[in-house]
């Protein structure tokens, strides 16, 4: 066994509706349950064990991913139930008023859809409106689920093909296009749907208070990060630093990598900005793992694990 950490997204409860992947807070516990609290141990000594090289190949910490509002309200009264910490990586681009294109389309996947599948079938009838709508069909019809994300068992079929055309065929732009063209087929208020999504300055500032570590995820949460050069990268996280460090008031020391996207240019980046910790999106042996590769293991293959 490996040290690791827990790596959590979206919650549902109260206000924020129930989507593809999110838990509540009695899923939440009980997945803290079955790590054994005497396996759950601090951020701050996380750090302090790797500065020293104390990890034992027993202990467990936990993360959230993405800045997101519903784990402030959801999570965080469960971790104070059970006297916990844990690290919360943040990009940071909500903070400076840019569209969040990824999370509004995230909820409206989740709030305007029977099912997932059925966003899926009206994306691809989408797609068909545009000059690459054969790029696309090729793909779909070329496609090997088995072959696509395939270190992360939770996806079904149809969310790896739909990664795999949104990532490998249209890239950002177009797929941007396929979903604000939809968007505006739902009449949806993006500024509006934004407000609700996100924790503000104030939270960050109360976690770090509270203990809580906060780290780096970029800022503009890029799918595939890795594309970009090592400028482009530099310029994704040094923002990224610069904005939670004026928001704690100290300089952010770990990180995790959106996506798990990442290469050669990123660690480097991220070695230069003094990030000493950072953590990946699976649980993938990496050869030759540095610091800035800890695994991680996914909240949805732990509730399957536990029947939930």
């Amino acid at each position: 066994m490996s040290d690791y950490g827990l790596m959590f997204h979206h919650f549902h409860g109260d206000k924020h509706p129930k989507g593809q992947g999110s838990i509540n807070a009695e899923e939440f516990a009980k997945i803290i349950e079955s790590a054994g609290q005497s396996n759950l141990i601090d951020p701050v000594d996380w750090l302090g064990r790797i500065q020293f090289n104390e990890l034992s190949g027993r202990n467990v910490c936990i993360t959230f991913d993405d800045n997101l509002r519903c784990q402030y309200d959801i999570a965080v009264p469960v971790l104070e139930e059970y006297d916990l910490k844990a690290f919360w990586f943040v990009y940071t681009s909500p903070f400076t008023g840019a569209d969040q294109r990824l999370e509004v389309y995230k909820y409206f996947r989740d709030a305007c859809f029977n099912s997932i599948n059925d966003f899926y079938n009206k994306f691809f009838e989408k797609t068909r409106a545009f000059s690459f709508s054969t790029a696309v069909e090729k793909h779909r019809k070329d496609f090997d689920p088995k072959k696509y994300l395939k270190e992360f068992p939770f996806y079904t079929d149809m969310d790896r093909l739909f990664r795999s055309v949104r990532d490998v065929v249209l890239g950002e732009s177009a797929y941007f296009d396929v979903m604000d063209a939809m968007l505006d087929e739902f009449d949806i208020d993006v500024k509006e749907v934004t407000a609700g999504l996100f924790m503000g300055e104030q939270q960050i500032r109360d976690l770090h208070d509270k203990g809580h570590v906060i780290g780096l995820h970029s800022h503009s949460h890029p799918t595939r990060l890795q594309n970009l050069n090592h400028q482009e990268q530099f310029n994704e996280y040094k923002q990224n630093y610069n904005i939670l460090a004026d928001i704690t008031g100290g300089k952010p020391r770990v990180m995790s990598h959106p996506c798990n996207s990442y290469n050669n240019d990123t660690l480097k980046v991220l070695h230069d900005l003094g990030i000493k910790t950072g953590f990946r999106s699976n649980m993938a042996a990496v050869k030759n793992r540095g610091e800035l590769e800890w695994p991680r293991e996914d909240h949805a293959n732990i509730m399957a694990n536990l029947g939930l």
